[in-house]
């Protein structure tokens, strides 16, 4: 009995000790960028996941696979530390408990703890976030014009700034639907995770969550270039500002619930390894 408590605990002081300095990086960047305030629940969730599904880990022999996976991350964390580079540091961490789970549990245990491992990449800020961000910003802006030109609308646009009758709007990266894209992201692989359907209908929907996410974006800030024409910058600037947010998010995730449903995919419960029917 003591063996099998101290041989996990071992392997969460060796974790801890080894992911320190990127865990403090990561907290610091939760906390800091407009984009990750939502890390602190992906442990969490990835964490919640794992622990329903520990009824289906068997112990199997040492498998040597595990240890070339372990291996390899630890030698991507090397390469992280020493050329200065956290993110590298950070992502390792998943090699490395996928080589732990392979080396304990084997191939069987390595796809029970598929979802949950790969989850943990939406904790990690990629090092190219703020380029993505321009691009997204530029694709809204001109995107947002073109459809409020739709509406009979005179507008004109240079780079991210458009011009509405006598008003100049400028969508900054705060308004470029980088913050509706990564938790769309991330709540929709929730969400297919706990669809059930064939893998290429889910590889489908988690893609489709891209583009959505920028068309909702496009739809928020033509509405409130519309609401600026007709009632004036401040009403676009005030209330409706930070709702149109949250109702963009929303419609996003129900336009990519639509297409599920109209996939034929249906909403499971995952507990302990059995699937229970929930619609």
């Amino acid at each position: 009995m003591l063996r099998k408590v101290t041989g996990p605990l071992l392997v969460l002081v060796f974790l801890f000790l080894l992911y320190w300095r990127p865990f403090v990086w990561l907290v610091h960047s939760w906390l800091s960028s407009p984009y990750y305030g939502h890390g602190f629940l992906v442990p969490l969730i990835a964490g919640y996941i794992a622990w329903t599904k520990r009824g289906e880990l068997q112990r199997t022999a040492p498998s040597w696979a595990g240890v070339a996976l372990l291996g390899l991350g630890l030698l991507l964390y090397l390469l992280g530390f020493i050329r200065a580079m956290i993110f590298l540091s950070a992502i390792s961490l998943l090699p490395v408990l996928a080589g732990l789970v392979l080396y304990f549990y084997g191939p069987r245990g390595v796809r029970t703890m598929t979802f949950p491992l790969c989850f943990l990449l939406f904790m990690i800020p990629p090092p190219f976030i703020s380029e993505v961000g321009y691009w997204l910003r530029y694709l809204s802006a001109h995107g947002s014009a073109w459809l409020v030109k739709v509406f009979g609308l005179p507008t004109a646009i240079t780079g991210a700034e458009i011009q509405l009758g006598d008003s100049t709007f400028v969508v900054g990266l705060p308004c470029s639907g980088m913050n509706t894209l990564i938790a769309l992201l991330a709540l929709a692989a929730i969400f297919i995770y706990l669809l059930r359907g064939s893998f290429y209908k889910k590889v489908i929907l988690f893609m489709l969550a891209f583009p959505m996410a920028i068309l909702a974006n496009v739809l928020r800030i033509s509405s409130l270039l519309l609401v600026a024409n007709h009632f004036g910058t401040e009403a676009a600037e005030g209330f409706f500002h930070g709702f149109s947010s949250l109702l963009s998010f929303l419609l996003a995730f129900l336009g990519l619930a639509g297409i599920a449903k109209a996939f034929g995919c249906s909403l499971v419960i995952h507990s302990r390894g059995k699937d229970e029917l929930k619609s």
